[in-house]
Parts: C-alpha cells; structure tokens; sequence
C-alpha cells in the first residue's frame, strides 16, 4: 500500500542542488543532485531491484525472515543487508529502504559530488558541508514541533527512523520515533527497526540508549516515546524555531 510521503515538502528549497523524484515498483525515492539525473538514478534502481528479486527467488526466506538469516551470497547489497541483521537480530529486509538509498546514491557520485537520496524517511547523503536534518515523531508527540539536528556528511551519512505509531513500517515496539544514524545505511535501517521494537513505553528510552550508547555500534540515536526522550552520540541539535517553520510550510 502506497503512502504519501508528505514530508517532502518540509525539505529546505534554499539549496542549489536539483531535486527529482525515482519511482520503480515499492520504490519511491527523492532525490537531491547537482544536476538531474533521474536517467541514471533510474538505472541504478532497475538493478538494484533485480539484483534482490533473483535472489529471492532463489532465497524466498530472505524476504519473510523477521530474524538474521546468512545465505552466503557474495553480493556486496546482500552482505550489507544480512550483516545489518545480524548485528541488530533483524530480518535481512529490515534495512531494504536504506540499503537501496545508500547503493543508489554511492553510484549517482560518480556524476555529481553532492547526493541525497531519501527512501520512504530513510536517508543516505554525501556532501562537503553539513546538512540538517528533522525528525518528526508525530501529531501527538510532546515534540510534534519536530527535533532539529545537523551532521557531517562529508564522508557519507546514513539518517534511518522507524516508529511504531507513525508511518507503514512493520514495528513490534511502540517509540514515537527511533533514529539511528550510522556510515552504512543498511546497519542504519536495521538498526532504527531493532530500537523501536524495544521502546513500548516511556521507561524504555533511557534503557535502550544506554544501551547503545554502551555498544558504540551507532554514530548516533535519537528515541522518543511519549515524554521520554533520549539522544546520544556524534549530533549536534539545532534551533527549534526552524523546525517548527519547516512543519507550517
């Protein structure tokens, strides 16, 4: 089932990169380059997607597992995938969105040297400067005015959320939101997911932060359920007057 990425229209237009739209399948992805080059993003997505569909025709579990599964294919996507689920006791589809963001865009930076590729909330970006970000964890959330952060892309970054009130994502957990951000997109998504199974009520963030903050798997998180809210890591939080102009375009 389709669902409106409504969103989008929260991103910023003052930047100078050009902004299109990918569509293949499940896929839906907004893309941000230097120039337009749905062409090759196109292209990029068509095997990328194939890629995945013969392999799960040979590997049907590969796409019904809720738990780690290793098929011992050499596939540098499909290692990515079963090594995210492997590392946060996921199914190896649990990190599809962000998995497809990250190869999509590695490939478009052949063309232009800033890329953004976000897929259903799910972002992998390069770029010289540092981006911000927004983290919308719902209409009933204490923090419904959305929370504000900037990274350095530089090197690559990966912004993944999962929630278990807003959006279609499949979610065992109840968090308004979980982010997770992480150099690869794959370890990124699984992650979110992992999180959010683990929030189902507010005495939750604090320990599942904590948690990872003790791990240092994730470059950062950011988790909220209710009025808990819990951020750790290599973030720096942002004036709240700009999301809250973003959320009332």
């Amino acid at each position: 089932m389709y669902t409106e990425r409504f969103y989008r229209k929260w991103t910023s237009s003052e930047s100078d990169l050009e902004t299109f739209r990918v569509v293949l399948g499940e896929s839906d992805l907004q893309v941000y380059a230097e120039r337009n080059l749905r062409n090759e993003a196109l292209k990029a997505l068509s095997n990328i997607r194939r890629t995945l569909h013969k392999h799960i025709a040979l590997n049907p579990i590969f796409q019904r597992s809720l738990t780690p599964v290793t098929s011992g294919s050499s596939n540098p996507l499909i290692k990515r995938m079963e090594e995210a689920g492997r590392e946060w006791n996921t199914g190896p589809m649990a990190s599809v969105a962000g998995a497809i963001a990250q190869e999509v865009g590695t490939r478009l930076l052949k063309h232009s040297k800033r890329v953004i590729v976000e897929n259903g909330g799910d972002i992998w970006a390069c770029t010289p400067e540092p981006l911000e970000f927004l983290i919308y964890p719902g209409e009933k959330s204490p923090f419904s005015k959305g929370i504000n952060f900037t990274l350095n892309a530089s090197q690559g970054i990966s912004i993944c959320t999962s929630s278990g009130k807003v959006g279609p994502s499949f979610s065992l957990g109840r968090a308004d939101a979980v982010t997770a951000i992480h150099s690869c997109a794959a370890q990124a998504d699984a992650a979110a997911t992992s999180l959010a199974n683990l929030i189902r009520c507010e005495s939750d963030v604090t320990r599942v932060v904590e948690e990872v903050a003790c791990r240092r798997k994730l470059k950062a998180v950011i988790a909220t359920c209710g009025e808990s809210i819990g951020i750790w890591g290599e973030i720096h939080l942002t004036d709240r007057k700009r999301a809250e102009k973003c959320l009332s375009q």
